[in-house]
């Protein structure tokens, strides 16, 4: 009986570790990045670029990756900033 108390007991503490994580990483995620309207998002594009491709391509990340439509940004990158392969 105390094997799993004491199994729960470290389940319970891995995961409000892993939630405390998230937590952190969430704060960062939204300090960093913003919230921008799609005005400010094609100012930040590179010159020439396609004000309907930009958006669109930036509302299809937002829906495949649930990342927030307004804090997608034209400078992130997949991996290390939006987390899209973990």
């Amino acid at each position: 009986m105390f094997d799993v108390l004491f199994l729960m007991g470290g389940i319970a503490l891995i995961l409000a570790w892993v939630l405390a994580l998230e937590a952190k990483r969430s704060r960062e995620f939204r300090r960093r990045w913003p919230p921008i309207s799609e005005d400010e998002f094609v100012a930040n594009c590179s010159p020439g670029t396609n004000r309907e491709r930009a958006l669109k391509v930036r509302r299809i990340i937002s829906e495949q990756l649930g990342v927030p439509y307004e804090r997608i940004h034209p400078d992130q990158r997949f991996v290390e900033d939006l987390d899209c392969c973990n």
